[in-house]
């Protein structure tokens, strides 16, 4: 896992806006704002995400499911391959998936218990010795895991100690959400962004290994929070030539 992500989530917006408009046109860009607020990470919760709501109800009747994935996993929180180099070259040193993947793990044990003991936060999230005991248990979530041809990747909830303690499932849903264009929706009675949004954490799953393996792979949304999961999951598929470069027989 890089140790260091830098986001940038105010480029979203204008990444989205480009993305439809390479492979949508523009014209279908100006339909999915016409006549509401542009969607803005700092005042969408005060909405209720209601503009993203309609925006990505727009998105989903006129563009098909796979530009529309492919638009989104190229938004990815607005994370870039160049982020990744590191882990490229990291993963030279073991050229080997598994191997890379129980390092990775072994790794953020370290970390994490590191973190517990010294009552420190992960991107300011509390690591108590509840949220240890989960994160080391709850598969995917540390490290990908591997099967078969496929890596599977479970989301770190946003607001982790909250998240625990719930026992309403819709607020547990809400206090698993990471995005500002949808998470406030889960509360409201008017519609929850539609989960194809999601498509864009998957594009943040995958970019760390698109840059290691200097290709686009194929991913999908498995499970969503805004579609009544109580936890966001991942696959990507990896294509034969690297599960014979890169996996041991």
């Amino acid at each position: 896992m890089a140790d260091i992500i830098d986001y940038n989530d105010n480029i979203i917006i204008e990444t989205l806006k480009q993305e439809v408009i390479r492979k949508a046109g523009a014209r279908i860009w100006e339909t999915l704002i016409n006549g509401i607020n542009i969607p803005d990470e700092n005042n969408e919760c005060k909405y209720g995400c209601s503009n993203m709501f309609e925006l990505m109800n727009r998105f989903d009747e006129l563009i098909d499911e796979e530009t529309g994935k492919s638009i989104l996993t190229n938004v990815r929180h607005g994370l870039k391959r160049s982020q990744f180099i590191s882990e490229r070259e990291r993963f030279k040193q073991y050229n080997n998936i598994d191997k890379f993947i129980k390092a990775d793990y072994e790794n953020e044990v370290k970390r994490f218990e590191k973190l517990c003991e010294n009552k420190e936060d992960f991107y300011g999230q509390p690591i108590t010795k509840d949220v240890l005991d989960f994160v080391i248990n709850q598969p995917g979530m540390l490290a990908t895991i591997r099967k078969d041809n496929e890596l599977h990747i479970t989301a770190f909830p946003s607001e982790m100690v909250k998240y625990l303690n719930e026992t309403d499932e819709r607020k547990k849903r809400y206090y698993a959400c990471h995005c500002p264009f949808a998470k406030e929706s889960i509360l409201s009675d008017n519609g929850v962004v539609s989960k194809t949004i999601c498509n864009c954490s998957l594009g943040h799953c995958k970019v760390r290994w698109d840059t290691i393996f200097d290709r686009d792979l194929d991913g999908k949304v498995l499970q969503s929070v805004l579609d009544g999961d109580l936890l966001c999951k991942y696959v990507i598929y990896l294509p034969d030539d690297i599960m014979e470069k890169y996996v041991d027989k």
